[in-house]
């Protein structure tokens, strides 16, 4: 009798979880269409439905069409925005930048904070702070549900294994966090946010395999396989900006990072210019103007970033490749280079895609992870829509 009880209460947490998955990924939905989708009887979903409802999960947004044969007009159903919010947070080496999203994904509230030559310690109370201001500015049935910490570096069983850009000082973000919050907190590599990203928040794109090259102060990759994230044994899956790399036949090769990341690229630019203090967007009008240095750096590094996908997708055999960055944003003819190279590298093409409004992208993929713990649904596929 016990476990069939267990069974019934298993099954029960299961159509539930179905359920609220199908509300999520059809935002604006019915009884009768959540009945058909995931062929469960009628009386089940109801029960289902009252269950979330009492929950306040859910919110009724009016009713539908009629069906063709006629009958009552269906009350269509949509995920409750005001459930709760998340907060995310990238741990950047310049600037801290703190998000605030609706279960549904919407952004609340966005800052950036300058924390560049900051301890970890100053973070920690900019983050803080950022918690602290939410409850006056914003109200919601069970408020803050959880955190997403974005970090540039490996990440183990949600532990930080190394950050070269920011010095931890063996700070526990989780436990400073949950202690003082009381809310799940998750540590992730930010490429691999921007992979979840990509999987998330592309509603209708083809791809259930991909890689998304993230190129910052560093490069990394997320490696999307079968729509699931790969980690790989230790936390090291993704690091491929340490991949040799060779600008010619008589020059030591060199890491693939040292030589196409932005601040890489910044710094050669400046060596060649003779100039310091150079930004992403001095770099940017100096490539517009017709720099030689400039052209002649970027296209150089064009064809190093082809190799590096060529690579790739050798070794992984994905879809697609999507590429995040910021510098090649502001400059989207240099995607163009990057294909047009791996087309000569591979003597065929491949499907290499630019990420747009690059600033939402990681905590985004952020907000998603979060949202999918907080919600008991890891391991369930969830699509949002990004809010303008």
């Amino acid at each position: 009798m016990k476990q069939r009880s267990l069974g019934r209460d298993q099954l029960h947490d299961l159509n539930l979880k179905l359920v609220l998955q199908q509300i999520i990924n059809h935002p604006a939905t019915s009884r009768i269409e959540i009945s058909h989708e995931l062929a469960l009887h009628k009386s089940t979903i109801s029960s289902l439905y009252n269950t979330l409802m009492d929950q306040e999960l859910l919110k009724e947004i009016g009713q539908g069409a009629a069906s063709n044969v006629g009958g009552r007009k269906p009350m269509m159903v949509t995920i409750n925005q005001n459930y709760g919010y998340t907060v995310t947070f990238d741990l950047g080496y310049r600037h801290l930048h703190a998000t605030a999203n609706y279960i549904d994904a919407a952004i609340i509230k966005y800052q950036r904070i300058e924390v560049s030559g900051q301890p970890i310690a100053k973070m920690v109370k900019e983050c803080k702070k950022f918690l602290d201001d939410l409850p006056h500015e914003v109200a919601t049935v069970n408020g803050l549900l959880g955190i997403c910490f974005s970090i540039h570096g490996i990440i183990l069983d949600n532990r930080i294994i190394d950050s070269p850009w920011i010095d931890m000082q063996n700070t526990d973000l989780v436990s400073v966090f949950e202690g003082k919050y009381h809310v799940p907190v998750l540590l992730e590599n930010e490429a691999n946010l921007s992979a979840i990203y990509t999987r998330d928040f592309n509603r209708g794109q083809p791809y259930s395999s991909f890689v998304t090259l993230s190129i910052h102060r560093g490069i990394g990759a997320g490696v999307v396989l079968n729509q699931h994230l790969l980690h790989g044994e230790n936390g090291r899956g993704g690091e491929i900006g340490k991949t040799l790399t060779s600008l010619g036949p008589n020059v030591a090769a060199q890491s693939v990072e040292s030589l196409c990341s932005e601040d890489a690229l910044i710094t050669r630019i400046e060596h060649a210019k003779r100039v310091a203090g150079l930004d992403r967007d001095a770099i940017v009008s100096l490539f517009l103007s017709g720099d030689r240095d400039a052209e002649r750096i970027l296209r150089q590094s064009c064809g190093v970033i082809a190799g590096l996908i060529f690579n790739v997708v050798t070794m992984f055999d994905p879809q697609a490749v999507f590429i995040n960055s910021p510098l090649i944003e502001k400059l989207p003819g240099l995607i163009e280079e990057i294909r047009g190279n791996y087309k000569d590298v591979a003597a065929s093409d491949f499907p290499i895609h630019l990420i747009p409004k690059t600033r939402d992208v990681t905590l985004l993929g952020g907000s998603s992870l979060i949202t999918h713990h907080v919600l008991n649904l890891d391991d369930y596929e969830l699509h949002f829509r990004q809010h303008e």
